[in-house]
């Protein structure tokens, strides 16, 4: 080899190189920003809220929709004090039959979920009453549907082979599944009932193979999500200057 070929063969090395650094952080980016199966959450409007139309999207909880009353100073006109309802199913259609085929399930689940959300605001601070009162907040939640849908790619599978070998899985049916729980919330005045502020969001459960039924247990890390992103919004509102 020629001196001139080994300088040109060491600048393409070097292109090579230079584009694969460049690369990779692209990779990563699409990991960080976007593919998903996670249905979007305003596919999901059931009714419990009275209004969708002046829902935004969320930037801190890309699954999430929500809107505040623009003029809600939450820190001067009420305490931390919570009446929380007892969270209901309301759901549109049949797919909430993936977790509660049995008879205990459907009381199990919203249960667990009472409970989650309970813990988060004692835990953080929060005095949940027995009764809605003036100055204090009413909080409203629904476990609207459920889903299973293929699991988000992880980072290897988004370089080429792990690509293509994440397909060939989704296609054959192998690729394990997520289980997806839809939600809705509303936040009003403890006594005059007035609308605060709502959401609506989606989380993420166990990871299931296709072969696998649902199981009620699927659930809880969706349920635990949900009720921690209420605890930080909340404790968001109350921060805000």
């Amino acid at each position: 080899m020629t001196p001139l070929s080994i300088i040109a063969a060491s600048k393409s090395n070097g292109n090579l190189q230079m584009r694969a650094n460049l690369l990779i952080p692209l990779v990563f980016l699409t990991v960080l920003t976007g593919c998903t199966t996670m249905p979007a959450p305003e596919t999901r409007h059931t009714g419990f809220l009275e209004d969708y139309s002046h829902l935004s999207k969320d930037p801190k909880w890309p699954d999430s929709e929500y809107w505040v009353k623009p003029t809600l100073d939450i820190k001067k006109d009420y305490q931390k004090r919570i009446y929380l309802e007892p969270p209901r199913f309301y759901y549109v259609g049949k797919d909430i039959e993936l977790v509660t085929e049995q008879p205990t399930d459907t009381a199990t689940m919203l249960k667990y979920l009472h409970q989650a959300i309970l813990l988060e605001l004692l835990t953080s601070g929060y005095d949940v009453i027995a009764r809605p009162e003036p100055n204090t907040l009413r909080l409203r939640t629904a476990i609207t549907g459920t889903e299973r849908t293929p699991r988000d790619l992880s980072i290897p599978e988004y370089l080429p082979v792990g690509f293509i070998v994440g397909g060939v899985m989704q296609l054959t049916g192998t690729r394990d599944e997520s289980l997806r729980i839809f939600f809705e919330s509303e936040l009003r005045d403890g006594k005059t009932g007035e609308l605060l502020a709502q959401s609506v969001s989606a989380t993420t459960g166990n990871e299931i193979s296709p072969s696998d039924k649902t199981k009620i247990e699927d659930a809880f890390p969706a349920l635990d999500a949900w009720a921690r992103q209420l605890r930080e919004r909340a404790d968001q509102a109350f921060a805000a200057n």
